[in-house]
């Protein structure tokens, strides 16, 4: 102890007060950790909130003697991990958090004998609203919605009712878009919950101003227009679906992807044919009629002998007539054919196919695997396979590419990070807290080391018990930057205080290793003088 002190003393006034400079720092970030260490982990109680919602919520924390601190935004609110349970429960109590709507609760406190009929309907209006609200909130990717609902009301004197109208914006977050399942279940949800409600008088807008879904009658042209987009999308689907189906048993999920785009043709025909054939005759009806005349008078001959007297005494003929008349009509019905064709709805009129499909790997002479196209022959086979699925017609103009290409493992998914500096909040957060305590205790260590070596004797002996503490600090610096605790002390004998038990292994270790050096450090320690600091130095 005596040698310590005289060595401190021997530093002089200027490195004594950078070693107590440096010393209050080490306390000072000790204390630092401690009570940053002392503090239980802080855990996320609800993220997203709006900020009224926050503000009670907090409120609410604090009369409770829960603490908790929000994120910057405000938006989130953390509380110690053990008390995260509690502060929920304690929250629901007061029925948060209601992402900031209310519904059929309204009526659970309201007074239905001193509201008015106009009360009354606004505050169904706002519990219809908050339960939609609620239900929208619930569907995957919305991360906030609100809902607007006009309902169905009669002026007066009028003889018609105003159909019921909604609007809806929605907030899908970092997700981009919503999907066209997501749209389509949310107007089905709205037109059903509301009455008198049409699924073409519901608007749905996102936060960026883009429209999801627009309101109109679906006889006009407009309505149509997106009713025939609609039918073409989903035809484009399911032929590219029905591609991946027929070719993934052989290339593999994710070896293969298809894309289809799809003609629509709107053309209304309305066409009337009538066709005869005269080999298909038929008789229909027949008529026959006959007719008959008999003349008996006597027609006189003229001639010389009839102008002479008696002339017609010895004459006694009779001649007469006699006409047949037969009339037969017949009826044929020829052949005839009436093809009437009326079509409205839209069909294909010409289909364009894209098939990307995966190569296949191979070795090559180094034996590396080589990534190798398809040949022709399993292209045209698999180009085959894909005309059957979609009904391919060449007289329609339908045309099927299929092409090989090699695919990414990640499935085109991921995206390339950005690099990020090296002194995050982390890594300073975890510099402060140990890396600069340690530094400081290394150089107090050293300082301290260094003026003990002036102090003493300078030999081989003084630079091994240098070295030896020297690998002592150093171990400290390797466990304080790993996390780990320290290693278990032992008590060695004549010897006050204990010692690390890692020190004494490594001692041992060095003294089997280095025989000769040992022994004269043995004997330099033997041939000092006797004196008081001999044997404050052999107590010690």
């Amino acid at each position: 102890m005596q040698k310590i002190i005289a060595g401190l003393k021997g530093l002089g006034r200027t490195k004594l007060i950078a070693l107590g400079a440096v010393g209050v720092l080490l306390l000072v970030a000790i204390g630092v950790i401690a009570i940053r260490g002392g503090s239980a982990p802080m855990s996320l109680l609800y993220g997203e909130l709006d900020l009224n919602e926050a503000s009670e919520m907090v409120e609410d924390l604090t009369k409770a003697h829960i603490p908790s601190t929000s994120s910057d935004d405000g938006r989130s609110i953390y509380v110690p991990k053990d008390k995260v349970a509690s502060a929920r429960l304690l929250l629901a109590k007061d029925k948060l958090p209601s992402g900031g709507v209310v519904g059929y609760e309204l009526f659970d406190k309201s007074g239905t004998l001193t509201s008015t009929q106009f009360e009354q309907g606004i505050d169904q209006t706002r519990a219809m609203e908050g339960e939609l609200e609620r239900s929208i909130r619930l569907l995957h990717g919305v991360r906030n919605v609100r809902v607007h609902l006009v309902l169905p009301h009669r002026d007066l004197f009028a003889t018609q009712t105003n159909p019921s109208q909604a609007s809806v914006v929605l907030d899908v977050g970092r997700s981009g878009a919503a999907s066209e399942e997501a749209i389509q279940a949310i107007l089905n949800l709205v037109a059903a919950a509301v009455p008198g409600l049409q699924s073409h008088n519901i608007s749905i807008v996102d936060t960026r101003g883009d429209v999801l879904a627009k309101p109109g009658d679906p006889d006009s042209l407009a309505g149509q227009e997106t009713s025939l987009e609609k039918q073409r999308h989903a035809e484009e689907q399911r032929l590219a679906q029905a591609v991946e189906e027929m070719l993934i048993p052989t290339l593999g999920s994710g070896h293969v992807r298809a894309k289809a785009a799809v003609t629509m043709n709107t053309d209304e025909i309305h066409e009337t044919e009538e066709s005869y054939d005269p080999n298909q005759q038929v008789l229909r009806s027949q008529q026959t009629s006959t007719e008959k005349s008999v003349n008996t008078e006597t027609t006189p001959n003229t001639s010389v002998g009839n102008n002479l007297p008696n002339a017609n005494a010895s004459q006694n003929n009779k001649s007469g007539s006699t006409d047949d008349k037969t009339d037969e009509t017949n009826n044929y019905e020829v052949g005839k054919r009436t093809r009437v064709v009326n079509q409205t709805r839209p069909r294909v009129s010409r289909i364009s196919l894209a098939v990307m499909v995966d190569g296949k790997f191979i070795k090559d002479k180094d034996g590396k695997e080589v990534w190798k196209a398809l040949d022709d022959a399993e292209i045209k086979r698999l180009t085959t396979l894909a005309q059957t699925a979609v009904g391919y017609e060449k007289a329609r103009g339908d045309e099927v590419n299929v092409v090989s290409m090699p695919f990414r493992s990640d499935g085109g998914t991921d995206f390339p990070r950005e690099e990020t500096s090296f002194f995050t909040k982390d890594m300073l957060v975890y510099i402060a807290k140990w890396v600069i305590p340690i530094i400081l205790f290394v150089v107090a260590a050293l300082i301290i080391l260094r003026s003990m070596g002036k102090g003493g004797k300078e030999g081989e002996g003084g630079a091994g018990v240098i070295s030896e503490l020297a690998a002592e600090g150093a171990a400290i610096v390797s466990h304080a930057l790993h996390g780990r605790a320290a290693d278990e002390e032992v008590s060695v004998g004549n010897v006050e205080g204990k010692m690390r038990k890692e020190t004494l292994d490594r001692v041992s270790k060095h003294v089997e290793e280095n025989h000769d050096e040992c022994i004269m450090i043995i004997k330099g320690w033997l041939s000092e003088p006797a004196g008081p600091q001999k044997n404050n130095s052999a107590n010690k």
